[in-house]
């Protein structure tokens, strides 16, 4: 149902824009991690992947929405001197919303929104042991707030970096403890993908 969604969305913004519609696709990874989980960096690897098409709005600046799916999560490996393993694999649908604007002919920014579904909220956090009950529950749905620079390579393709930090928590603190603006645990992810335009 989602799916059809966006693509009567992106045929209305053909029917609309029909001489200027872009299309394209993206591949790369992601580092994440999820901010109130008490492991730091970004040390969860996955990857994000999928479709792009964009509307300019004049000739430095265009609207783009995608289609992804992103691998989020967490992750602690064992040491030497620290047995503690721990892995989260969180899966998203993710619909982007952006504003990307050329700075020079091969340098540029973006910055939007997007609305994410989390394939599974179960069965996703892993120790030493094996499987671990997600206690609290994730939430289904995401919305997140992306900033990124893309760097052109050619004709048709660029690099692009991108950081994207939860607006909503993803679930709440274990016991339902909140600190002021803290309300949760939050999804952060840093990713580098190959973008490239038809």
């Amino acid at each position: 149902m989602k799916i059809l969604l966006f693509c009567s969305v992106m045929l209305l913004f053909w029917d609309s824009n029909a001489q200027s519609f872009t299309g394209g696709f993206r591949i790369g990874i992601t580092g994440t991690q999820v901010q109130g989980d008490n492991i730091s960096g970004f040390d969860k690897a996955g990857i994000s992947a999928g479709f792009l098409v964009g509307i300019p709005l004049d000739d430095y600046s265009t609207l783009d929405m995608e289609l992804l799916f992103v691998q989020k999560g967490s992750r602690r490996n064992p040491t030497k001197d620290d047995l503690t393993k721990y892995i989260m694999r969180l899966n998203y649908i993710e619909v982007p919303f952006l504003y990307r604007r050329m700075l020079k002919k091969s340098f540029g920014f973006e910055t939007g929104l997007s609305f994410g579904v989390l394939i599974k909220n179960t069965d996703v956090e892993y120790d030493i042991y094996g499987l671990m009950p997600s206690r609290p529950p994730f939430e289904k749905y995401e919305v997140a707030a992306h900033i990124g620079f893309r760097y052109v390579i050619g004709e048709s393709s660029s690099v692009n970096l991108r950081y994207s930090h939860s607006v909503l928590p993803i679930r709440p603190h274990p016991g339902g403890v909140t600190y002021y603006f803290n309300r949760g645990q939050y999804n952060l992810a840093l990713s580098l993908t190959y973008e490239y335009h038809f």
